[in-house]
């Protein structure tokens, strides 16, 4: 074992020796050349051009996500002359034409052409040419011998030998910036659904309250339900337990059956009169899934639950909003199904006698994927930073989410003492580690920028 010492790091990273690989045989990334561009993992001592000008960097440039050059408002000394512009990096030279760069006037301010392999200059659209420099063998050797340690793992997530040497403040860091991308994640679903009902809050909320009652493995055909009924139909019906549990069972599709018992044909009745006069139409009840469900998950109980929640609370988001205490908001969630459902699972089969409320793990699992992202993104929009804190504060006060992966991170030393951490780790995980999106990780930034053996 090679053992890595580090100015930046406060504890050592070991590296295997079989990952000293020699440069020109690692087969460059585009995004790893121009992170190290940006942190400048380069020896950059006695620059030059292709052309032999001396190249004196005073600032790298600002990296620009959306089209156009990679770096703006780089500042580089080209011999005697200081340029302000664009820094354009491709890992071939000829890149730049197969991009078609000669041909777009917005490459007319690069100022440098920042390359792995160099096989022609590159023309501006005004046809002068661009100033090239070849990074390749500048390249901190340990950069790329992290690197490809990183992309080969096979480990349960790429740096799971290596996390217990990073010191807390990065894993906080990768933590805080996990959640955040998390929320802004499911802003874009929030923001769909906002577009589509032409900006009301309140028919989002139900969205995303429906959506939820899925609890994952239904969540798509509970958000198709509530799609096909809008939440101004069911207030209609705000004072009628009875007919609201029609409108959101007939419309899921468990009442197309005729007479499976008095409960349900009561029900059918109320649905076909609703269903007639809202000319709405109902989901294929088989897109509901039962298989190695705990009967307390079923879809028919979560419906009726959803039901008694839309008949005890009808505006739900605008009462969630006046509240300040998390516990008050949890209340709100107290509900329980109608009495049929104590004695039934589906309908038409009598069971033992059994609790059919919301339990405390389901309503905060609630709070967690419905409330807290909705009222994060509201914040936003509105442009009031205390709802987002607000929605923030939630996550920090529930109870840590316990499954599979949450242990897993457990077992590597990052154990979640509230929601908040457990929502990051999830995030972490499924849309960093799986896809080795290192790069864009501040774990992956300090293994990659330790130093030299």
């Amino acid at each position: 074992m090679y053992q890595l010492s580090t100015k930046n790091m406060e504890s050592n990273i070991f590296i295997c020796p079989k990952y000293f690989l020699n440069l020109h045989k690692l087969k460059m990334n585009e995004d790893l050349l121009q992170y190290i561009w940006q942190v400048g993992l380069f020896n950059s001592e006695d620059l030059k051009t292709t052309d032999g000008q001396p190249i004196l960097i005073l600032k790298r440039g600002r990296l620009n996500r959306d089209s156009g050059p990679d770096f703006s408002e780089a500042r580089i000394r080209i011999g005697e002359a200081d340029w302000v512009g664009n820094v354009e990096i491709h890992i071939n030279s000829n890149d730049w034409y197969l991009h078609k760069h000669h041909l777009d006037a917005a490459y007319n301010n690069t100022v440098l052409h920042v390359v792995f392999n160099d096989q022609k200059t590159a023309q501006r659209l005004d046809g002068s040419f661009v100033p090239t420099f070849i990074l390749n063998e500048r390249i901190f050797p340990e950069v790329i011998n992290h690197f490809a340690l990183l992309k080969k793992s096979t480990q349960w997530i790429p740096c799971a030998s290596l996390i217990s040497k990073i010191d807390d403040f990065t894993k906080s860091q990768a933590i805080d910036r996990s959640l955040v991308n998390r929320l802004e994640r499911k802003s874009d679903q929030i923001q769909h659904w906002l577009d589509a009902c032409n900006n009301d809050w309140h028919s989002v909320f139900y969205y995303a309250i429906a959506r939820s009652f899925g609890f994952g493995t239904n969540a798509q055909p509970f958000e198709e339900l509530a799609l096909r009924l809008p939440i101004h139909i069911l207030g209609k019906h705000k004072n009628d337990a009875h007919q609201i549990e029609a409108l959101i069972m007939g419309t899921a599709g468990f009442l197309n059956e005729v007479l499976i018992d008095d409960y349900h044909s009561n029900l059918r009745k109320e649905w076909l009169f609703l269903k007639k006069k809202y000319n709405l139409n109902s989901n294929e009840p088989s897109s509901f899934k039962l298989m190695r469900m705990r009967p307390g998950n079923f879809p028919t109980i979560r419906l009726a639950q959803l039901s008694s929640l839309i008949f005890k609370s009808h505006h739900l988001f605008a009462l969630i909003n006046e509240l300040n205490e998390v516990k008050d908001i949890i209340k709100l969630f107290d509900v329980e199904a109608s009495n049929y459902w104590q004695t039934h699972y589906v309908f038409g089969k009598e069971s033992k006698k059994h609790s059919a409320e919301l339990s405390q793990a389901a309503r905060e699992l609630l709070l967690i994927n419905a409330v807290v992202p909705v009222l994060f993104v509201y914040g936003k929009n509105i442009g009031n930073e205390n709802i987002c804190n607000k929605a923030i504060s939630i996550l920090q006060y529930l109870s840590p989410e316990n499954n599979a992966i949450i242990s897993h991170w457990k077992e590597l030393g990052l154990s979640a003492k509230s929601a908040f951490d457990s929502q990051a780790l999830l995030e972490q995980k499924t849309q960093y580690c799986d896809k080795k999106q290192c790069l864009s990780c501040k774990i992956g930034h300090k293994i990659l920028q330790a130093k030299t053996v």
